[in-house]
């Protein structure tokens, strides 16, 4: 039964950032699907986007370079050259530091009030795929193609710690509260509980020779759940089980709703990095396929103490902006109208899932599909900041 929702409020508030393949970022409004802005700051395609918890938006591309913007404001900063490849990787911690991570294998951290360059040091004898900044800020996680994971003290820009794999890890990040790290490769998803050391590790049983099915994205739902997403368009649940000693599992607990427009998932991004989700604690976060389509879902928490179901997901809205999405971030906040100067001419017409709609109150579907109608007329270029 879908949950009544009082006229004049909405769901999914926040602002969602896009990267493409030519090389632009674009805002929709989380809540209704609208375009804020769109911008293409970049030479190449698009390969990372960070945003602070205060809205500062970070971009990095082929170009070599990393393009900053001020969401909460709707003005660019300015722009960080010290890579001397594609800029990989990015991430924000608190409101005083950001780093960057190259394929030229190098990892910087800069002071966000000036953005002075603080320490640079190389992260991997080959390419750093991605990097990961622990919730305190003291430590931070890399992953490379030398098919290893590093754990850095970031008060040093020492390595504390090196694990080789037979995989190359393509994403890896925190759980919200930092007490688990998850690696992601094409084939396996690893969890390593940061306390007792304990790994689990998952492939999809249904993965094997011509049939491998490639694991694309993946984000924490919880501590211990974390929501998995295939080149199928596939979305699972898995959860971890720690064990005697060392010995953990991650087990599939659920999928969600399939939907046959749904392609390859290239990224998966909660609207906030909070606490541990209590009962009845609501979460969104939004996910991103090759295509350019955007779903905006709802996660409310069951007891710490029992698994996910997919009766506990509700997908909010579909947009389908028909741009080669590379990656993806969520910001909370609203993001500020952008200026408009010189828009880009783009395909970006936005498609409404008929059916995913709140259940409104009696009276106001006439209303509401007025709306709706109005939104899909917006005139769909990109706006520049």
């Amino acid at each position: 039964m879908k949950k009544k929702i009082a006229k004049g409020t909405s769901e999914g508030a926040g602002t969602v950032v896009l990267g493409t393949y030519d090389g632009a970022i674009i805002g929709l409004r989380a809540d209704t699907g609208a375009q804020i802005f769109g911008y293409a700051p970049h030479a190449g395609c698009v390969k990372a986007v960070s945003c602070s918890k205060s809205g500062r938006l970070a971009s990095g591309g082929s170009d070599h370079s990393v393009r900053l913007f001020d969401l909460a404001k709707g003005i660019e900063i300015g722009e960080l050259q010290e890579h001397d490849d594609t800029v990989c990787s990015l991430d924000f911690w608190g409101a005083s530091s950001f780093v960057t991570g190259g394929v030229d294998g190098q990892v910087c951290i800069w002071r966000c009030s000036d953005w002075e360059l603080l320490l640079k040091f190389r992260g991997h004898k080959s390419a750093l795929v991605d990097l990961a900044v622990h919730p305190s800020g003291r430590m931070m996680a890399s992953a490379g193609r030398d098919s290893s994971v590093r754990l850095w003290d970031l008060t040093r820009g020492t390595s504390a710690a090196l694990v080789s794999s037979e995989d190359v890890f393509e994403t890896i990040f925190w759980s919200p509260q930092g007490t688990r790290l998850a690696a992601l490769s094409p084939k396996l998803l690893q969890v390593v509980d940061a306390q007792s050391g304990a790994v689990g590790s998952y492939r999809d049983p249904n993965s094997g020779g011509f049939l491998r099915v490639t694991l694309s994205a993946a984000m924490f739902l919880r501590e211990g759940e974390v929501i998995l997403g295939d080149a199928k368009g596939v979305l699972r649940v898995v959860a971890f089980k720690k064990g005697a000693g060392e010995q953990g599992e991650l087990v599939e607990v659920c999928r969600l709703q399939d939907d046959e427009a749904r392609v390859r998932i290239k990224s998966l991004a909660r609207a906030s990095e909070g606490g541990e989700l209590k009962r009845g604690d609501s979460m969104t976060f939004a996910l991103g396929t090759s295509s350019g389509r955007v779903e905006i879902w709802r996660f409310t928490a069951p007891a710490p103490s029992n698994a996910a179901s997919a009766g506990h997901f509700r997908r909010l809205r579909v947009v389908d902006t028909a741009t080669r999405l590379t990656c993806m971030t969520f910001w909370h906040g609203d993001a500020h109208a952008a200026r408009l100067t010189n828009p880009l001419e783009i395909d970006d017409d936005m498609d409404f899932d008929e059916g995913e709609e709140e259940e409104l109150g009696e009276g106001d579907e006439e209303e509401e599909d007025d709306v709706v109608e109005e939104e899909v007329k917006e005139d769909p270029r990109l706006k520049k900041f």
